[in-house]
């Protein structure tokens, strides 16, 4: 028998209480009677014999050994004495035999307190062991309204399913994207194998991301396992070694750093442009054309929004010549998305432009496999470090249309035709509502969705005697108008009124500009912790409007005045007050809502009719986009970023 171990351990004990004590934390184990006084009055629920993870080992449940142990289990008490002697004995042992006799435990909120066996958990550590055996007692906490007793509940629920108890997440809803992402329903029992599967996998991973990761890792494991298999794959996961983990983890890791520091997402209104000097611009040798691809999920002469997406497209090569060079693939289908990115980031396209939100998760696996490849995609979702998001302030545009409907419905009376309820839609809706109040503030506008089955939207608003209509956006003038922007309809008598314009060329060109000029890594440098999205509107003529001679000349000069006031930024669409629809107030008087607010709204002004659609309602064509960018599905938050030159 020698003490070699126990000295070592008792060091490196000493040494974490006093970095605890320096920092102003208690280094002693944490005892659950201090924290739950009344312990032996609530509800305490057998659950056998368990494996338990040491690492979710918090402290103990009396104060008897709180003077031996620092936090961790580390010993503390001098070499030679009893304690040291009989922690050196079983460390002895169980080298020798193995761990004989379980460890008692109670367990609470998804941390585990020992009754009996704090030296052999000590001892387990110091061996680096991964489990350890224990009878274990749930104690259940007393119901509150609190993210953490809900989400709470959600690990049960999962622990009924599997008897897993070594992934625990911090946050609503991570606990049905797991599900989601193995293939699993709630409320159905594991197989073996599958539980199994996921522990072993999740094992391998946290292997991996202890090495990688160190002693500061950016986020908690089981959230970073979780992006894991969001980028990755569960089933591709599975078979993975450390090592294979590992190489995936380091080209992901921006991600775990943007999702660990939880800080706004910056949402540029602009892209950057990188000033250089007259000498640099005169010697600087002309570079290779710059490369770029665009994936669009329908074809160009069929899909209004595609077509706008082209003409951006052409519009780039007009304006940058043989700085230049690009090429697009149509009709690409979501399941193929991930291949026909990997097909052209191999060819040496150097930019990808994915023109839909349902390509967003093929962007982001490809993202890790080609970093040098800078992919965007056409979305709210500003939520990822390796793939930007851009996207047009639309509801700008909306809040004009609803000035015009309201001025020039007679009966108060106006119609709004919705196709998916996903992030932006309910701002557009609100912005129109609250533009149609303004002229007119008895209107009510009628909520109609184009994407509800067995549903005829405009024959719904027409049986409620609905004449002046704001439907599906045109994206380029040579387009026939009819049923789309904003019209007048009297049996099958079209009126066009006026419709927006996405100027997407406009975007398109800042981005490529930002990129050829160095503005982009520049941009990328300041915000290493942090997702970039772009979100154009007015100021930059990226959001536009026609209006057509069918409006009376004095709405005609009240939509200029407002297009110059909010490109100018002198008007906001979207001030206070602002209600919902059971009279709750979103924005007092005066108040303009943040970007942050506009882009997650999930509620409706109180002068709109209707609602909004779950996805389970929708049509099978729009469930798909809703379940990845539907209202509810999560989102990091949004700072508002302006250009560098504003």
């Amino acid at each position: 028998m020698h003490q070699d171990h126990y000295f070592y351990t008792r060091k490196e004990g000493l040494r974490i209480a006093a970095d605890l004590r320096a920092r102003g934390i208690d280094p002693a184990l944490p005892v659950l009677n201090e924290m739950l006084p009344n312990i032996n009055k609530m509800s305490q629920v057998p659950l056998g014999l368990c494996q338990i993870p040491l690492n979710m080992i918090e402290g103990t449940v009396t104060s008897g050994r709180t003077l031996a142990f620092t936090r961790g289990f580390y010993p503390l008490l001098e070499v030679g004495t009893e304690f040291a002697n009989k922690w050196t004995i079983l460390y002895d042992d169980i080298v020798r035999e193995g761990l004989r006799e379980p460890v008692k435990a109670l367990e609470y909120y998804n941390h585990y307190y020992i009754i009996e066996g704090n030296k052999r958990v000590s001892v387990m550590k110091r061996l680096d062991a991964a489990m350890i055996e224990a009878h274990v007692t749930r104690v259940m906490p007393l119901p509150e309204d609190s993210e953490r007793y809900r989400v709470y509940q959600e690990y049960l629920r999962f622990y009924e399913d599997t008897r897993i108890n070594s992934v625990c997440f911090d946050h609503e809803g991570d606990y049905a994207r797991l599900y989601a992402l193995t293939g699993k329903t709630q409320g159905v029992r594991w197989e073996r194998e599958a539980v199994f599967d996921l522990e072993s996998c999740y094992y391998r991973f946290s292997q991996a991301y202890h090495e990688v990761a160190g002693t500061k890792p950016p986020m908690s494991m089981c959230d970073a396992f979780l992006i894991y298999l969001e980028v990755m794959g569960y089933e591709a996961s599975t078979s993975k070694t450390p090592n294979e983990f590992k190489q995936d983890m380091r080209k992901l890791w921006p991600e775990f750093i943007v999702a660990g520091a939880n800080k706004p997402a910056a949402l540029l209104s602009e892209p950057g442009e990188k000033q250089q000097s007259i000498l640099s611009s005169v010697w600087r040798r002309p570079p290779n054309p710059l490369r770029c691809a665009f994936v669009y999920n329908h074809s160009p002469l069929v899909g209004a929004w595609t077509y706008g997406h082209e003409l951006g497209r052409k519009a780039l090569e007009q304006t940058f010549g043989a700085r230049i060079e690009t090429t697009s693939r149509e009709d690409v289908d979501p399941q193929d998305a991930g291949k026909v990115i990997d097909e052209l980031a191999k060819e040496g396209y150097h930019v990808i432009f994915t023109a839909s939100p349902v390509f967003l998760g093929a962007c982001i696996k490809q993202s890790v496999v080609h970093p040098e490849t800078k992919i965007l995609n056409c979305s709210l979702l500003a939520s990822y470090h390796n793939v930007r998001s851009y996207y047009l302030r639309i509801y700008e545009a909306k809040f004009i249309l609803g000035a015009i409907a309201g001025a020039m419905a007679s009966d108060d009376k106006i119609g709004y035709i919705a196709d998916y309820p996903i992030y932006g839609v309910p701002a557009s809706i609100n912005a129109f509502a609250l533009g149609a109040q303004m002229t007119n503030p008895r209107a009510k506008i009628f909520l109609e969705w184009s994407s509800l089955p067995g549903r005829n939207p405009e024959k719904a608003l027409d049986e409620q005697d609905v004449h002046i209509i704001s439907s599906r956006d045109i994206s380029a003038p040579q387009m026939e108008s009819r049923n789309f922007g904003l019209y007048e309809k009297h049996g099958e008598q079209i009126s066009s009124l006026a419709a927006p314009m996405w100027n997407w060329s406009r975007c398109y060109q800042g981005i490529v500009r930002s990129i050829l000029s160095g503005a982009w890594t520049e941009d990328q440098q300041l915000n290493a912790d942090r997702a970039l999205s772009y979100y154009m509107g007015m100021s930059s003529d990226a959001i536009d409007l026609i209006t057509s001679q069918r409006v009376p000349v004095r709405v005609r000069r009240l939509v200029d005045l407002l297009h110059e006031r909010i490109r100018s930024g002198s008007l906001l669409p979207l001030v206070g007050p602002i209600a919902d629809q059971n009279g709750v107030i979103r924005a007092e008087e005066g108040v303009a809502l943040t970007p942050q607010e506009i882009i997650s709204m999930d509620y409706l002004a109180d002068n709109v009719v209707g609602r909004l659609p779950e996805c389970e309602e929708l049509l099978p064509v729009a469930q798909a986009l809703v379940s990845l960018q539907g209202i509810g599905k999560g989102q990091r938050p949004i700072a508002d970023v302006k250009a560098k030159d504003e």
